[in-house]
C-alpha cells in the first residue's frame, strides 16, 4: 500500500465524501416527502408527549417507593429507640413518677434522637412525663391506633397537652409513652406535593391509619375507583407494621404540563430529524453506490503504480498497484472512501478485476520478460476465498507469460484476521506459487505471534512507524525490530513510507529489505513505470 496519505487504501472504514454528492429529490417525489416530512413530525409530537408522561410517571413512581421505603427505615429507627429506652426505664424498678424517675427519663431524652418528651403512663392514663412534670389528674386517653407485636401502641396523631397547636405521634407501653417529633417524617416528604402517609399492620392492610403529618390524609380516598392515585408501599421485617404512601394524580398531571409540553415538542424536531437524516442516509448509501457502479463500468478507476527497490543498494524488485479514480469532473476520489464503500457494498472483487485486468493489459507482457521483477496487488480478506481471484489472475496475468512467484497479494493485516478460514485460503494460494505479504503491519490487532501460523511470505510495515525513523522518539527504532523479528521467521519485509534519504540511511543496515516511498518514487502511469525501469 502507498505511503501517500490520499493513495492509502484502508479495507475498514466507510466512505462519506464531497466527491459524491448527493442528488436532488426529484419534483414528483417532493409530495411524498413532505407528507413523509409531515407524519414524521406529528409521530413524534405524539410519541414526545406520551414518552413525557410515562418518564414522569415513572419518575413519580420511583419517588414514592423510594419515600416509603425511607419512611418504613425511619419507623424502625424511632421503634427501636423507644423500645430501648423503655427497656432501660423499666429496668431501674424506681416509684411511677418519683424525682428519681423524672430524672433518669430526662436524661434518656436528652440523649434521644426521635422523641421530644417521655411519659409515664399506665393503663391508657399518662401521670408524668419530663415536660410536664407530675399531673395533678391523670390525663386519660382512649385505645391505641396500632398495636403490634411486642406490645408497643401507636397513636398516629395526637395533640400535645403543652400545646393545641403541636401534632405528635406516640408510642407507648406501659407504664412509659413517647411522643415522636413528626419533623422525622415529613422531612422525607418534600420531593413530591400532595404526598399522603398511612400506617398500617402487614397481615390486615385493608385498615390504614392516617399518619396526619401533612393534614391531608383521608382514608377513603385510598380505594376510589375512579381515582388515578399513585400508591407506593413498604413494610417492616421487624416490626410488621407498613408504611403507604399516596400520591394525587391531579397534582401530578398539572406539575408535569410543562415538561409533557417540552418533550413533546422535542418529538416533534425529533420527527423532523429523523426525516431530515433518512434521506441524508439514503443518499450518502445508495447514491455513492449507484456512482461507484458506474465507474467500474465505466473503467474509470485505473491503475498507477509505485516502485519498490532493495535497501541499502536500492535495486528495483517490483512495484506496487494501486487503484485511482477520477471522476467525470477531474477529481480525484479518496482510495480510503471508494475501496471501504466497495467492500460494503460488495463490489471489491469487481475493483480487483478491473486492476488485474488492466496490470495484465499494460504490464503483462512487459512482466513477463522481467521475471526478477514483481507485482505487489491489495485483496481484501473476503476474496481469499474467491475463486474469481486465481481465475483472474491466470486469466489476465498468467496467460500472459507472468510467473505465479512474481505475483505479491497484500493482504491488509486486521482484516486478514477477520476471517476465519484465511489460514486454508492463504495455503490453497501458495500452492498455485502466488505469494501472500500481511499488508500495513502492526496496526491490526495482533503481533508476529500469529504470522508462525499462517503460510505467509512476508509483511509489509505500515508508514506509521515509518515516519518515527530517524528521530528521537522512541518508536523509532520499531521497523528495526519488526524486521529482525520477521527475518527470523524467514519472512520477507517491505517497508512503505521512505520519505527521507535519513530515514533511508537509517534502515539500511536491515538488508535484506524491500522499500517503497517518495523517496524513491510516486505513483506512476504504465508508461512512466517502464521508463523508470529503463525500458523506453
Amino acid at each position: 500500500m502507498s505511503n501517500d496519505p490520499t493513495f492509502s487504501m484502508p479495507a475498514n472504514s466507510v466512505a462519506q465524501s464531497s466527491a459524491f454528492p448527493a442528488s436532488p429529490p426529484r419534483v414528483h417525489h417532493r409530495a411524498i416527502l413532505f407528507a413523509v416530512a409531515l407524519a414524521l413530525i406529528v409521530t413524534g409530537t405524539a410519541l414526545g408527549w406520551h414518552l413525557a408522561e410515562q418518564l414522569q410517571y415513572r419518575q413519580n413512581n420511583e419517588e414514592l417507593s423510594e419515600i416509603s421505603n425511607r419512611v418504613a427505615a425511619r419507623m424502625d429507627e424511632v421503634l427501636s429507640e423507644t423500645v430501648r429506652i423503655f427497656d432501660d426505664l423499666e429496668a431501674l424498678q424506681m416509684e411511677r413518677c418519683s424525682d428519681d424517675l423524672l430524672l433518669e427519663m430526662r436524661t434518656r431524652l436528652f440523649e434521644a434522637r426521635f422523641i421530644q418528651d417521655i411519659g409515664g403512663f399506665e393503663q391508657l392514663s399518662l401521670y408524668c412525663s419530663t415536660a410536664l412534670g407530675r399531673l395533678d389528674e391523670p390525663y386519660q386517653s382512649g385505645p391505641p391506633d396500632l398495636t403490634l407485636d411486642n406490645e408497643i401502641g401507636i397513636r398516629t396523631y395526637r395533640t400535645v397537652l403543652a400545646s393545641d397547636q403541636m401534632r405528635s405521634m406516640v408510642l407507648e407501653r406501659d407504664p412509659f409513652n413517647a411522643l415522636i417529633d413528626m419533623r422525622t417524617i415529613t422531612d422525607m416528604l418534600v420531593s413530591l406535593n400532595s404526598v399522603e402517609v398511612f400506617l398500617g399492620y402487614e397481615q390486615d392492610q385493608e385498615f390504614w391509619h392516617p399518619f396526619e403529618a401533612t393534614g391531608r390524609e383521608r382514608v377513603d380516598r385510598l380505594f376510589d375507583k375512579n381515582s388515578k392515585a399513585m400508591f407506593a408501599q413498604s413494610c417492616s421485617q421487624q416490626s410488621n407494621l407498613c408504611v403507604l404512601v399516596h400520591h394525587e394524580a391531579a397534582d401530578r398531571v398539572t406539575g408535569g404540563h410543562e415538561i409533557r409540553t417540552v418533550i413533546s415538542g422535542l418529538g416533534g424536531v425529533l420527527g423532523l430529524a429523523v426525516f431530515l437524516v433518512g434521506t441524508s442516509v439514503m443518499r450518502e448509501r445508495h447514491t455513492p453506490e449507484r456512482k461507484l457502479k458506474r465507474a467500474i463500468s465505466n473503467r474509470m478507476i485505473r491503475a498507477a503504480y509505485q516502485p519498490i527497490l532493495t535497501l541499502p543498494e536500492q535495486n528495483l524488485v517490483g512495484f506496487e498497484a494501486l487503484a485511482r479514480w477520477t471522476d467525470t469532473h477531474g477529481e480525484r476520489v479518496s482510495p480510503e472512501e471508494f475501496i471501504a464503500l466497495a467492500e460494503e457494498c460488495g463490489l471489491i472483487q469487481d475493483i480487483s478485476e478491473l486492476m488485474i485486468e488492466q496490470i495484465g493489459s499494460e504490464l503483462g507482457e512487459w512482466l513477463s520478460s522481467r521475471q526478477d521483477q514483481r507485482v505487489a496487488i491489495n485483496i481484501a480478506a473476503s476474496e481469499l476465498a474467491a475463486p474469481q481471484l486465481i481465475d483472474n489472475l491466470d486469466r489476465h496475468l498468467l496467460s500472459k507469460g507472468v510467473q505465479p512467484g512474481q505475483i505479491i497479494l497484500e493482504v491488509t493485516e486486521r482484516t486478514m484476521l477477520q476471517s476465519e478460514s484465511a489460514a486454508r485460503h492463504i495455503e490453497r494460494l501458495n500452492r498455485k506459487g502466488f505469494s501472500v505479504f500481511a499488508d500495513d503491519f502492526g496496526i491490526g490487532y495482533c503481533g508476529l505471534a500469529y504470522l508462525n501460523d499462517l503460510e505467509i511470505q512476508g509483511i509489509k510495515i505500515s508508514q506509521s512507524f515509518t515516519a518515527a525513523v530517524g528521530t528521537d522518539s522512541p518508536k523509532s527504532t520499531l521497523v528495526a525490530r519488526i524486521t529482525e523479528l520477521a527475518q527470523e521467521l524467514n519472512l520477507e519485509v517491505i517497508i512503505e513510507g521512505i520519505e527521507t534519504p535519513l530515514q533511508s540511511s537509517a534502515l539500511s543496515n536491515l538488508k535484506p529489505v524491500m522499500a517503497q516511498g517518495w523517496l524513491f518514487s510516486r505513483e506512476l502511469s504504465a508508461a512512466q513505470l517502464k521508463r523508470f525501469f529503463g525500458d523506453a
